[in-house]
């Protein structure tokens, strides 16, 4: 993800022109009109499936996240630049977080990003706008990826995805009809305006499951963030952290069961500080 790849990656999908020119695998070259529809998504001008699927929680993430996933988040990035640079600083790198509002001629609204076998695939909710690209389209599963020299690909859609091309194949193969992970249970019915869930279970962290929610407040009177974070089978040390995290940013720790859960409310001001200690090793 370095900056010779995200400009690759700017010129791939920043609107050239009012059509969009390309040239198929089997060398069929063809202009791609602007067709008068009341499908938003037609507005991309990219031949061939596009994705569409609900992106309203990390759930739905989950969904069309393939089985071996290990870690995902999703964020709301219209909610607060408060929330937003947090996002940046805490989460894991990437093309969203990094260059969000240089990537499309319209803004990430969303994004989210999935982790497995050693590769990613992020997700970005744009509205749509009218694509322009040249050379070679990989048609896989009806859909048009749009690949770079760098080796990342991008297909269009609500949201789009991005990354390298094998990884952004296994997500097609999930949202046509392959096996989602069924590994994450704590994100299930959860709502926030940040979500995060990693497993813990390869022995990297003394846990089976972590959840981390972070919502704005919704008090007028307050900017102030509400704080979730919740572990499924802790061990000792995880919950001594917990614990210590939780009387320092004045959390409540609570268990119920075989989960272990730190809530409460913190000022905007402590936000970053309190998700990197909730985050951090």
């Amino acid at each position: 993800m370095n900056k010779k790849a995200f400009s690759i990656f700017v010129g791939v999908v920043m609107t050239l022109s009012m059509f969009a020119g390309y040239v198929l695998i089997g060398g069929q070259s063809n202009n791609v009109p602007v067709v008068a529809t009341t499908d938003p998504l037609q507005t991309f001008g990219v031949q061939g499936r596009l994705v569409d699927w609900s992106f309203d929680s990390l759930s739905d993430v989950l969904e069309m996240a393939p089985n071996s996933t290990v870690m995902a988040y999703w964020v709301n990035l219209s909610v607060s630049p408060n929330l937003t640079d947090t996002a940046s600083a805490v989460l894991p790198q990437s093309f969203a977080l990094d260059y969000g509002s240089q990537i499309y001629p319209v803004e990430i609204e969303r994004a989210a990003a999935v982790y497995f076998n050693n590769t990613w695939t992020e997700f970005h909710w744009i509205k749509p706008f009218r694509v322009g690209y040249s050379g070679l389209v990989l048609p896989y599963e009806n859909f048009m990826m749009i690949p770079s020299s760098s080796g990342y690909a991008s297909v269009m859609g609500t949201p789009t995805l991005f990354g390298p091309q094998d990884s952004v194949e296994s997500v097609l193969d999930v949202i046509v009809g392959a096996m989602s992970t069924d590994k994450f249970s704590l994100p299930i019915g959860e709502e926030a305006d940040l979500q995060l869930a990693a497993l813990g279970a390869d022995g990297s962290a003394d846990y089976k499951e972590f959840y981390l929610g972070v919502s704005k407040s919704k008090a007028k009177a307050q900017d102030s963030f509400n704080i979730t974070a919740k572990y499924l089978l802790a061990g000792s040390s995880t919950e001594q952290k917990a614990k210590e995290v939780a009387g320092k940013y004045g959390l409540a720790y609570s268990t119920d069961g075989s989960v272990a859960e730190v809530s409460g409310s913190v000022a905007a001001g402590d936000l970053q500080r309190a998700l990197t200690a909730i985050l951090g090793p």
